[in-house]
Parts: C-alpha cells; sequence; structure tokens
C-alpha cells in the first residue's frame, strides 16, 4: 500500500526480524507522547516551498518502540505523505494563511483516510467575532494518490456553529494532549490538527482515535462541511 501503510508494514517486519537478536525493551503506553507547549508563530517558520515548521521534523514525539527511540512528530516520510494532500488541494502553511491576523484563530484539519476520500477543512476567525469555513475533499484516497478536489464548500459559519467550535478550543483540554501519540497500525486513518491561536502554532496528530479532544474537534468540523463522511475510522 502506497502511503501510511508500507511505513507500518516495514516497522512491523523490523520488529519481528529483531525480536531474537535485540533484547526486549518495554514500551512507552501507546497513548504516550510529548506535550508540546505551543511555538510563537515568529519561531514556526518552514523552509521555501515547504508547509510545515521546520520544528515539527527536530522534536521528539516522546515514543520509544523495539527499533527506534523519540522519532520526531513529522519525519520525511510522513511530511511528504501528508504534503502531497495538501498541495493537491491548493493548501498554502497554515502559519502563513494566518499571518495577517495572528491573534485570530486558525484551524486545519487534515483527515486521511487509507481507502476513502482526503478531506482538508480550515476555519478562520475574522477580527468581528464571525468565522469562515473552508472545505475540500479530494478524489483520490489518503493512503495513495490524493486525487483532484472533487468537492468544495465555502460559507460563513453562523453564530451557533462557531460556538460549538469556541467552546472545544476554550475547554482546555487541547492543552494537556501529546502533539503527537504512539499508536499506529494497519490502514486507519490519520487525523492531523494545525491551530494558530494568539499568535501560537499548535500540532496534533492521531492514528484512527477512538476518542479525545483532537477527534471531538475534527468530527466538529468535519460536521460543518456538509461532505458524505461515511466511513469515520
Amino acid at each position: 500500500m502506497k502511503g501510511g501503510g508500507i511505513r507500518v508494514c516495514l516497522i512491523l517486519l523490523a520488529l519481528a526480524a529483531c525480536q531474537d537478536s535485540v533484547p526486549e525493551q518495554p514500551l512507552l503506553p501507546v497513548a504516550a507522547g510529548a506535550v508540546v507547549a505551543p511555538v510563537p508563530l515568529a519561531q514556526a517558520t518552514t523552509e521555501p516551498g515547504q508547509l510545515f515548521p521546520v520544528y515539527l521534523a527536530t522534536t521528539a514525539r516522546g515514543c520509544r518502540y523495539t527499533t527506534e527511540i523519540d522519532p520526531p512528530i513529522l519525519d520525511d516520510f510522513v511530511k511528504d505523505w501528508y504534503s502531497t494532500h495538501l498541495m493537491a488541494a491548493d493548501e498554502r502553511p497554515l502559519t502563513e494563511l494566518a499571518a495577517a491576523a495572528p491573534q485570530q484563530l486558525h484551524i486545519r484539519l487534515i483527515w486521511l483516510r487509507a481507502f476513502d476520500a482526503p478531506i482538508i477543512v480550515r476555519i478562520h476567525e475574522s477580527q468581528n467575532g464571525r468565522a469562515r469555513i473552508e472545505g475540500i475533499r479530494l478524489s483520490g484516497a489518503g493512503g495513495y494518490e490524493p486525487g483532484e478536489i472533487a468537492e468544495r464548500v465555502s460559507r460563513d459559519l453562523s453564530t451557533p456553529e462557531y460556538q460549538s467550535i469556541r467552546t472545544l478550543m476554550t475547554s482546555g483540554k487541547l492543552i494537556s494532549e501529546p502533539a503527537a501519540n504512539c499508536d499506529f497500525g494497519h490502514d486507519g486513518a490519520q487525523w492531523i490538527l494545525e491551530l494558530v491561536a494568539d499568535s501560537q502554532y499548535s500540532f496534533y496528530e492521531r492514528w484512527s482515535p477512538d476518542d479525545g479532544p483532537v477527534r471531538e474537534l475534527a468530527l466538529q468540523m468535519l460536521a460543518l462541511t456538509g461532505f458524505d463522511l461515511d466511513p469515520i475510522y
């Protein structure tokens, strides 16, 4: 499988091959991961042609595997995978999109299901306290080629709609969440959230989460697009 499945298979094969030659090491709980403080927008810089801040490639995710300890939040493989889908949707770095109004709230969700259409959703707050949603559904599959833009939504959110997002953002639950947990498996889906709030950038990544504030906020954003979301995994 092209995408996340290839990487997972290689990891599993390496783990099996090393069982007899490497002393068994305890694994951190699958939900473990490093809590990373928000980064000032001025420090969340991107290299030319890149879509994610550089620090994500040098910040450890806080995981321990048998063959690798503390890999970065975004290695080159994953960064390229996510970026390929963003580029197919004509997306720019969220830090760049938020630069004109860094004090406002800016959120982007990248939802990459292995066998189903990738969906990218952005919400941008305006100075009058209102917000606008931009959603794109691609024609490909999250674990394969992204395809082309198949469906797009762009509209102002109603006050109740945006308030539901603000309520989740102001609950404080995300602050204590790790940037990326240690879960991985065959297929599934990557749920990636980027946030800019009060001139600070935050990043969260999950693999097929069953619960938690990242999933809760992502589902709220997805529901606001009106897209067909089945299946959810």
